[in-house]
């Protein structure tokens, strides 16, 4: 980021924004090959659930020689599909570090605190180094953290059922994030809000038919997309879950 700074001579608001952009842009390729794999594996989405439900009982039995059987059907059917296991594991091992390295790298700046930085914000918050007083920045950031966490919902294939609920948790989740943004410097909100409205923008691209025939991401059937389960879906989702937990521990006792 000072790198950037020092040859545009941008203000510090504007390399922030910059170098956020260009650090999705360069997570942009894996994403896509992500998408690719997941998209190739839709038409699959049956047999792998079926094999990760044997390998559940496999492994709660501790039969070894069932894990391997079932290890190689599934490489086997990744075969079938094109996908490689290596491939769909590197770019989460890709963007966490380039995520979080910007996200510490910008907190850095701030708590320093570069002196510039308190002099190249904007209108109601001029010092990037110290909180929103307004709560806005916060706020907004929670509120498209939400949208996009919801996007992604929509976006998902061929992951387990529970994974929506999980998703509609986090949901609730993120409305308690506003306190924790409220302690953070504007410049720290500033690098999250662009990232969280290139996630959405990227989301809203990777959805038209024309892109993704573009990119080589195969056209997800309709019959294939999970629906997003609503928050009382989820609720009693919960609530069944942690019944069933319950029965679970009382028939071990007996």
């Amino acid at each position: 980021m000072e790198l950037i700074q020092v040859t545009t001579g941008m203000p510090w608001f504007w390399t922030i924004v910059s170098a956020t952009v260009l650090s999705r842009l360069f997570l942009f390729p894996f994403t896509v090959k992500q998408m690719q794999s997941t998209a190739a594996l839709a038409p699959h989405q049956a047999e792998m659930a079926a094999i990760k439900d044997e390998m559940t009982a496999a492994q709660k039995k501790r039969d070894v020689l069932a894990m391997q059987r079932l290890a190689l059907r599934q490489k086997m059917l990744y075969n079938k599909a094109g996908v490689s296991l290596s491939g769909m594991a590197l770019a989460p091992f890709i963007q966490l570090p380039v995520t979080l390295g910007m996200f510490f790298g910008v907190k850095k700046l701030c708590d320093l605190p570069v002196e510039q930085l308190k002099y190249s914000g904007f209108e109601w918050v001029p010092d990037l180094t110290v909180a929103d007083p307004t709560w806005t920045l916060p706020i907004l950031a929670t509120a498209l953290m939400n949208v996009q966490i919801t996007m992604s919902m929509r976006d998902m294939v061929g992951a387990s059922p529970q994974m929506s609920h999980v998703m509609n948790f986090l949901r609730l989740l993120t409305t308690g994030s506003v306190f924790l943004m409220a302690n953070l410097s504007s410049g720290v909100i500033v690098y999250l809000l662009t990232g969280i409205v290139m996630m959405i923008l990227q989301s809203f691209a990777l959805r038209q038919p024309a892109v993704r025939r573009m990119l080589g991401i195969p056209l997800i059937p309709a019959h294939l997309r999970q629906p997003a389960p609503s928050m009382m879906e989820s609720l009693r989702f919960a609530r069944k879950w942690w019944n069933n937990q319950v029965a679970d521990v009382k028939a071990q006792k007996k």
